[in-house]
């Protein structure tokens, strides 16, 4: 084999080797991914209904058009145990952003497993992992 063969055989071969790692590293990760949300719905749908009043809220980042991500603490009410303080970060619509005023109360559920793992009851936030509050507007302009 000469040396313009190998050239070519390696100016071709290399970036198909590479697009072909590509692939399958996506492919691995959203496989991953897919089943995190399957195991997250499966936890929301299994748990338990409560009452939580509303002890802070404070406006995160932006979600989209019309999602805002909110960082809530809450005083959790279930009936069966004493009533405890959690926190959680949830994205709102913004139509709905009303309903979680300081001071307000509203339907949640526990997770069976985390019971500091808060979900809203209701269409209008969906419960989201991994964002901390030190994205909070308040703590990002220094005003907390």
């Amino acid at each position: 084999m000469d040396a313009g063969s190998i050239i070519m055989i390696l100016s071709f071969g290399i970036p198909i080797l590479i697009i072909i790692g590509i692939v399958w590293w996506l492919k691995r990760d959203l496989g991953k991914l897919s089943k995190w949300a399957q195991e997250s719905k499966r936890r929301q749908a299994e748990a338990k209904p409560a009452k939580a009043k509303i002890i802070s809220a404070s406006q995160g980042i932006q979600g989209g058009d019309i999602k805002k991500m909110i960082f809530l603490t809450f005083e959790i009410n279930d009936g069966f145990t004493a009533p405890y303080t959690a926190a959680a970060g949830w994205f709102v619509d913004t139509l709905h952003l009303s309903k979680i005023q300081e001071g307000s109360v509203i339907d949640v559920k526990i997770d069976i497993d985390d019971p500091n793992k808060i979900y809203p009851a209701g269409s209008w936030a969906v419960y989201t992992e991994g964002y901390s509050s030190d994205l909070s507007v308040n703590k990002l302009s220094g005003n907390a």
